[in-house]
């Protein structure tokens, strides 16, 4: 008897220790949790702050910020901008190897370029700048629709995956996420309709010629008119836009403005993602 009561007291104080340690685990893996949204959070808002100083983006300065994570495999976030409820522009963060945030795109809009990506928010699949997609219902039929063209794209469940497994597979991409963040450079040209001229059908690109992200600066700040295509989903769809203009932050990291035939979205994406996933074109002769 004396030696059932020993075991049941054993019993109970392993019990008792064991309660003790998950729920101390769960303390911590809680807290862990929160300081890392907490940081999120923070470094989207330096961002904001930053950003609402620039033209096109005052509206920014008292606007909310709404976080939800891209999906598992991603390490990425989308942040969503509201002033006054009405989405006004969005940012992409993905987590760095090392720790720490990088702001890898970013874009200002209205509610007519934006309200549909804010809609979809629960379907969106971002696995780079041109292969975000959303999966929505047109009464018994599965559209994949391009968030930001807001176009019905012709691909497959199976291609999606693909690129899916491609982006998980590859090296973190290009950003900034220098501290504190400073936009240090900036210039903003005329909206043009990026079909004014079709330089791709009989000029050379210019990516070869460019020394590095100040040709392109300096091509800019000159008012010159770049074009940028992109071919994407396995070479399924070509896409054109206008480049009107930078933003240079931290005086190394070159954000360009690319604009396509809806004037009101624009989207700042990184020069070196741009350099390896597209290609430039003038009209003119430099």
């Amino acid at each position: 008897m004396k030696k059932q009561l020993q075991l049941i007291a054993i019993q109970l104080l392993t019990a008792l220790l064991l309660t003790g340690f998950m729920s101390a685990n769960s303390f911590t893996s809680a807290a862990a949790h929160a300081a890392k949204a907490s940081e999120l959070s923070a470094a989207a808002e330096m961002w904001q702050q930053q950003l609402a100083k620039q033209q096109g983006f005052e509206h920014w300065e008292k606007a909310t910020l709404s976080i939800t994570a891209l999906g598992p495999g991603t390490h990425g976030w989308l942040v969503l901008v509201k002033n006054n409820n009405e989405v006004v522009g969005y940012m992409i963060i993905h987590a760095k190897e090392a720790g720490g945030y990088m702001l890898s795109e970013y874009g200002s809009g209205d509610a007519a370029s934006l309200q549909f990506l804010a809609d979809h928010v629960a379907s969106f699949s971002y696995f780079g700048p041109f292969h975000s997609i959303v999966q929505a219902e047109k009464k018994t039929i599965t559209c994949f629709i391009e968030p930001f063209m807001q176009e019905a794209f012709p691909i497959t469940v199976q291609r999606i995956e693909q690129q899916q497994k491609l982006a998980e597979q590859a090296k973190a991409g290009h950003g900034t996420f220098k501290l504190p963040a400073l936009i240090t450079g900036s210039y903003t040209l005329q909206y043009f309709d990026p079909y004014e001229t079709m330089p791709w059908l009989t000029r050379e690109p210019l990516n070869k010629a460019f020394e590095d992200d100040t040709s392109v600066e300096m091509l800019l700040e000159l008012d010159s008119h770049l074009q940028y295509t992109a071919e994407s989903w396995d070479h399924a769809i070509f896409s054109v836009y206008s480049v009107t203009g930078f933003h240079e932050w931290n005086e190394v990291d070159l954000f360009l403005a690319l604009q396509d035939s809806n004037e009101s979205l624009i989207r700042y994406i990184a020069y070196d993602t741009l350099m390896e996933q597209g290609l430039f074109y003038s009209a003119m002769d430099f």
